[in-house]
């Protein structure tokens, strides 16, 4: 995805300074060059929510549009493209001036429209996959917020650099207003993405669910019979040992700490308490920052969330809130007036 997005402001570059290779193709967006990332980045957000995914070869199906638009018709027909398109934009068909175009002109005018509606249907699928990975990240870890976070960025960073995309097909086919700067609209979003991509690239910690799909209970073998027993040692786990405070607890440690599988604690815990093992921990965690505050009201609410648990702020603040229906903040302001 770099390489491409690298290789549509090379281009950008290159017509702007009227430099021509020889290589039609290389002028990937007259072509549908975006039909190219849009299956990219479905791809890339399976292969980080689902941990066993690999790519299947009819999936490469995806890839349809831009070989065909992008890659053979350039190839095999020569002049796909008259000079107002190459010299002016491919919108230029649409304006009122007199020209004599082609049927294959108007189709390449046409797709350059739809390779960002495509690009925009693929960005939408994402939010699907990040939402599943969320739920069965929250089976599992008792902070996910990097990672979902990183994957919710890039995609708006890319539904944001559509919506600008946007505004500059209606000034182009609405307005009939066109001066070559008003490309930057759009192309000076795609480069600032290398900034965000460069930042969250350094530090991130990519968590893993045990099969990208969720926990399902269906052919489990827990012992009924100790389901009781095993709720009182978790109780005591959390109210004694208090092993919510460790920022990176995670369901295998918690199963480890009681001598039982995984897959096992995880159905314990929804089922018995009806929560994820992410909430579950969370919910402790609240109470925990509920007696912290009431116990040191000048803490402030940063180092409050460190000591209940949690490993920043905002985590804090939407826990509290899910749970307390307030926020911490007037939590406290209301202990003041008691």
């Amino acid at each position: 995805m770099v390489i491409v997005l690298i290789w549509y402001l090379v281009e950008f570059l290159f017509i702007r300074s009227r430099i021509d290779i020889g290589l039609d193709i290389f002028y990937g967006t007259r072509y549908g060059s975006w039909f190219l990332f849009g299956p990219l980045a479905y791809f890339y957000f399976k292969s980080i929510t689902k941990s066993d995914w690999r790519l299947a070869k009819v999936e490469l199906l995806h890839f349809l549009p831009f070989v065909a638009f992008g890659i053979l018709i350039p190839l095999i027909l020569r002049d796909v493209l008259n000079h107002r398109q190459v010299d002016y934009g491919m919108l230029s068909v649409f304006d009122h001036r007199e020209k004599i175009i082609t049927p294959l002109q108007y189709v390449y005018s046409f797709v350059f429209i739809v390779q960002f509606v495509h690009l925009g249907f693929y960005l939408f699928k994402n939010l699907g996959l990040i939402n599943s990975y969320t739920l069965a990240l929250s089976a599992q870890y008792s902070n996910i917020n990097g990672n979902v976070k990183w994957l919710k960025i890039f995609n708006i960073s890319f539904l944001v650099i559509l919506f600008f995309v946007a505004i500059f097909l209606y000034i182009l086919l609405v307005t009939d207003i066109y001066r070559r700067y008003l490309d930057y609209i759009y192309v000076l979003p795609v480069g600032s993405l290398f900034y965000i991509i460069s930042y969250y690239f350094l530090n991130t910690d990519w968590k893993v669910t045990a099969n990208g799909h969720g926990v399902k209970y269906a052919k489990s073998t827990l012992d009924q019979d100790s389901i009781a027993s095993y709720v009182d040692r978790l109780n005591q786990l959390m109210k004694t040992q208090k092993v919510y405070l460790d920022k990176e607890l995670r369901l295998t440690d918690l199963a480890e700490k009681m001598e039982l599988n995984a897959h096992h604690l995880s159905q314990l815990i929804n089922q018995h308490f009806n929560l994820s093992f992410f909430d579950f921990v969370n919910k402790h965690r609240v109470g925990e920052a509920k007696t912290i505050i009431e116990n040191n009201p000048d803490f402030t609410m940063l180092q409050v969330a460190f000591d209940a648990g949690f490993n920043n702020k905002t985590s804090f603040v939407n826990a509290f809130k899910k749970f307390e229906k307030t926020t911490p903040s007037i939590f406290r302001e209301n202990l003041t007036l008691v």
